[in-house]
């Protein structure tokens, strides 16, 4: 059974915007390394062909990934389902060096 995805999700670390343009993913830089945050947004961009992706942010205090669909707007769900895509793939990257 998968994590349930509820509202309050977005107090952690993921932002979903409220009309499905984008999602946004703060990234800790001390806990992930700039290749390694690179590395995991374009696997998820590989997986997902039909999603953009912008990363900026400060690389001593935050980063952001925002995820942004190409053609349409995306469910609350569809976004939220790759931001713990891109999570996953992130901590998995990390043990690849």
């Amino acid at each position: 059974m998968g994590r349930k995805m509820t509202d309050d999700f977005d107090i952690y670390n993921v932002k979903v915007d409220p009309q499905g343009r984008f999602v946004v993913i703060r990234i800790n830089p001390r806990l992930y390394k700039q290749h390694i945050i690179m590395r995991a947004a374009d696997d998820l961009i590989h997986g997902h062909k039909d999603y953009d992706v912008i990363i900026d942010g400060d690389p001593d205090t935050e980063i952001k990934a925002k995820f942004i669909p190409k053609s349409r707007k995306a469910t609350r769900e569809e976004l939220l389902s790759v931001a713990y895509r891109f999570n996953t793939i992130l901590v998995s990257c990390c043990g690849k060096g």
